[in-house]
């Protein structure tokens, strides 16, 4: 099936699918920063659930979410994030990234390898090496995803394109904190490679359909923990080759103490 083709319909089923087989291996409740506790979609805000350009974090409104959305909680060494998967956003990249979640692929301790002060952190390799095969090689990066909303071109970006649209009339950046994306480098580049912005750029998301977002971190503790995720290494962390051929093993936490990392992530709630 070619993938730049799949029905909206076909893309529903797979998600309601998908859904109703990820596996809890175990309990995680959260709390937020003003002790409101997040342990389902229930518990977060309309804007949260489905934003829109009317505050002052999102420089457009997103797509409307007529695939189901769910909530991923992720542990770190600095904390929770509690993310959600939109996939109306990008169907493929959320796609993948809840299939990643199902596999139990984030307990292998994944590195937030690059971070950048004020700007990302990348991350995705994962700490056991043979779970990256299934991601990496010939054949396995993913296609652009299919734009739904014809008016805007064949490939989703739905971010506004160009230096002219790096911020709105109100001083909103393109790339809001927290938005997640795959960490491409040109067409069909996707991989298991990914982005979370931690602070409102203005620079991603710029035309490129790799960088298009397919969820965001919410929720104070979230915010938090990105606030907390260290960036002294910046460039000069691990390499990504070494960690595709040692993923996150003892000499890589030797030589870069202060790393943190993802220790798992599951679905707590799905529409």
């Amino acid at each position: 099936m070619n993938l730049l083709f799949v029905s909206l319909s076909t893309l529903s089923a797979l998600y309601v699918g998908m859904n109703r087989s990820h596996r809890y291996r175990m309990d995680i409740v959260h709390e937020t920063n003003d002790s409101r506790p997040i342990r389902s979609l229930k518990d977060l805000t309309p804007s949260q659930l489905h934003p829109q350009a009317t505050s002052s974090r999102h420089i457009v409104t997103p797509p409307i979410d007529s695939i189901p959305i769910s909530l991923v909680s992720c542990s770190t060494t600095k904390g929770f994030l509690h993310i959600v998967v939109h996939p109306s956003w990008a169907p493929l990249g959320a796609s993948r990234f809840l299939q990643m979640v199902d596999t139990e692929y984030f307990y292998s301790k994944v590195a937030l390898m690059r971070c950048l002060r004020n700007f990302i952190c990348q991350f995705g390799i994962a700490g056991d090496p043979s779970y990256n095969q299934e991601y990496v090689g010939r054949g396995k990066n993913l296609k652009d995803d299919p734009n739904l909303t014809p008016d805007l071109g064949p490939n989703m970006q739905w971010l506004p394109e160009g230096p002219s649209h790096r911020t709105n009339e109100l001083g909103v950046k393109r790339f809001a904190r927290g938005y997640l994306a795959y960490a491409g480098g040109g067409k069909d580049s996707r991989s298991n490679q990914f982005i979370v912005a931690l602070s409102d750029n203005e620079r991603l998301g710029g035309g490129s359909p790799w960088e298009v977002p397919w969820g965001e971190v919410v929720g104070e503790e979230s915010f938090a923990t990105l606030d907390k995720i260290y960036t002294g290494y910046g460039e000069k962390g691990p390499s990504q080759g070494r960690l595709l051929r040692e993923g996150s093993s003892e000499e890589v936490a030797k030589e870069f103490p202060m790393l943190d990392y993802i220790l798992g992530c599951k679905v707590v709630d799905s529409e």
